[in-house]
């Protein structure tokens, strides 16, 4: 059996365009409410964290509220609900994934990652992509190291010391945070300075564990 509009609201409704109006204006909010939780989301750099998708699952199931108050008199407001409720929840999963860690967070934990011995930090870079897409935001701290696999396997050890997960890119994951490692130069560093005589250069990076 096929349900359709007409079955959802009565003729006298179905026709009236006040019906037209408060559907209009119901997807209006919904899209309204769904930019503004996206642009917080991505202004305080929070999302991709498993708290965060709670937050924004719940944040769009409020616009349930409205959604009530424009079917509650139509004949299958209950699976109308449902309905939303679904489209709803789907909306929230997928704004809690959208976005990375802010980059103020990177700059934090990236200066709290343990340093190689011998290691001369020559200088540090920043890319900011809120959206995280293609890729995320990035620092990267510019080391002087004798020996750059050494000084990886030792910075490697120091991580999963404190407690970050080693991954099979050979990059390390903790939080949503990811750090990898780049034999000379990264190119977020503009013009790199020369490594002093005896010693190469080695970055290290910080950005999201999704894209190490």
């Amino acid at each position: 059996m096929t349900t359709t509009s007409a079955d959802l609201f009565p003729s006298d409704q179905h026709a009236n365009p006040r019906w037209v109006a408060r559907a209009v204006g119901l997807l209006v909010l919904w899209a309204a409410w769904t930019f503004a939780i996206a642009a917080v989301l991505l202004v305080t750099g929070t999302a991709g964290r498993s708290s965060d998708w709670l937050v924004a699952v719940v944040a769009m199931l409020t616009a349930l509220a409205p959604t009530w108050l424009v079917v509650r008199a139509a004949r299958r407001r209950w699976a109308i609900m449902a309905g939303s409720a679904v489209v709803l929840l789907g909306l929230g999963l997928a704004l809690g994934t959208l976005g990375g860690p802010s980059l103020a967070r990177m700059t934090s934990v990236g200066a709290s990652l343990p340093v190689a011995t011998g290691a001369q930090l020559m200088t540090t870079a920043s890319v900011e992509n809120a959206l995280c897409m293609q890729e995320c935001s990035r620092v990267v701290h510019l080391y002087a190291v004798p020996d750059p696999g050494a000084a990886q396997s030792e910075v490697g050890a120091g991580l999963v010391a404190s407690g970050w997960r080693a991954e099979n890119a050979g990059g390390f994951c903790r939080d949503g945070f990811g750090v990898t490692f780049v034999d000379g130069a990264d190119p977020a560093v503009v013009d790199p300075p020369a490594a002093p005589t005896g010693l190469e250069l080695m970055s290290v990076v910080t950005t999201d564990c999704g894209h190490i």
